[in-house]
């Protein structure tokens, strides 16, 4: 009788430990889970056992895709060999752990990761696996390059422009001057005076377009309407551009939320303005140009989205990841300031901005703003 009570004790005590083990098990599920920073967990074979929902958004996969593959299985190429350098250099340290930063393209996106991969082991030093957790630091190196620039772009406006207005007034005083006094060289001289007076335009709407992204005011919420917004600017594109057919499909379910009016209407410039010159680089002036803007509710993720489209030249693959950068541009002559200002404010109310191709011919750049009463 004795036997069997110790029997049931300890039956009961291995019921109640698995239990409690089952719930912890749970527990870290649940934590891992919802964390920002993504987890992976591979057994001592190399077999990816747990995934969480953070490593799933930056890796773009799904769990169901990769747990109880093996990492060999799934890599390719040189991140198979990013992936074994990262095993054999863990293995060789002494603290059983290691921190690399990496870049790692996920579909057309580049991303910059900081990478942390630890051996896992039991109390009796048993090899178990190891966990890898990864953190993007994508957008911060970002915002990082983006204050940079801007410093350069404060010093280069300040040491530019105050010559700029002098040259230009010295030059048109001349023509006043002197065009009539020079016989067959006046015209020589109108030539010359000219161009620099024109030069001297150009460099000051670079300076000017160099100190506004310097100075890019802290945004200022108000309670507005986006489409409102929106026809406001499609309207003056409209008139300017017969050429082109513009469209705007708005979703009026959007509610009234907080944007800073002329913030937004200055990103919608700036699209409409790339729009329009890329749909001219392909369709010239004789029609054929077509913008549609659009407007989304997502009562889901409780977000407005507006889509700007073209059937323009469209976005090589290569570009679309340094787009929003500062003094980078496709165009001839472009400053690269336009669409890092247009980045700078989606950021200032939260939001995010993405290129994507437009099928069959164009872009389509996407923006998503956070719905703030």
């Amino acid at each position: 009788k004795s036997s069997k009570s110790q029997v049931e004790k300890a039956h009961g005590d291995l019921s109640k430990t698995n239990l409690e083990l089952e719930q912890r098990r749970r527990y870290m599920e649940v934590v891992l889970r919802d964390v920002g920073t993504g987890v992976i967990s591979l057994d001592s074979t190399g077999r990816i056992r747990t995934i969480n929902r953070s490593a799933e958004k930056i890796l773009g996969i799904k769990a169901g895709q990769v747990v109880g593959k093996a990492y060999t299985d799934l890599l390719q190429g040189e991140y198979l060999r990013l992936a074994d350098e990262l095993v054999r250099a863990v293995n060789r340290a002494e603290n059983r752990s290691i921190t690399r930063q990496v870049k790692l393209r996920v579909g057309i996106d580049l991303l910059t990761l900081l990478v942390k991969v630890a051996i896992l082991r039991d109390e009796g030093e048993r090899y178990l696996g190891m966990v890898v957790v990864l953190d993007d630091l994508t957008q911060l190196q970002k915002a990082q390059r983006a204050e940079a620039w801007r410093e350069v772009a404060r010093r280069i406006a300040h040491e530019i422009k105050n010559p700029l207005t002098p040259i230009q007034l010295s030059a048109q005083r001349l023509r006043k001057r002197y065009t009539n006094q020079f016989g067959q060289d006046g015209v020589i001289f109108d030539e010359c005076t000219k161009t620099i007076i024109t030069q001297v335009e150009e460099l000051k709407n670079l300076v000017n377009e160099f100190s506004s992204f310097a100075r890019m005011p802290a945004a200022n919420p108000t309670p507005n309407h986006l489409n409102d917004i929106i026809r406001e600017t499609m309207v003056l594109y409209e008139e300017g551009h017969k050429h082109i057919r513009f469209e705007f499909k708005p979703d009026d379910r959007i509610p009234v939320f907080n944007l800073d009016k002329e913030q937004i209407k200055r990103v919608m410039v700036n699209l409409l303005n790339n729009a329009v010159a890329a749909v001219e680089a392909v369709a010239g002036k004789d029609g054929g140009g077509q913008i549609l803007i659009e407007s989304q509710l997502d009562p889901l993720m409780n977000l407005a989205r507006i889509e700007v489209s073209d059937n323009g030249g469209g976005v090589a693959a290569e570009d679309k990841p340094f787009l929003f950068e500062p003094y980078f541009s496709t165009k001839p002559g472009g400053t690269g300031l336009g669409l890092a200002i247009v980045n700078t404010i989606i950021s200032d109310h939260h939001g995010y901005i993405r290129v994507k191709d437009n099928l069959p011919q164009g872009s389509r750049f996407i923006i998503e703003l956070p719905i703030s009463q």
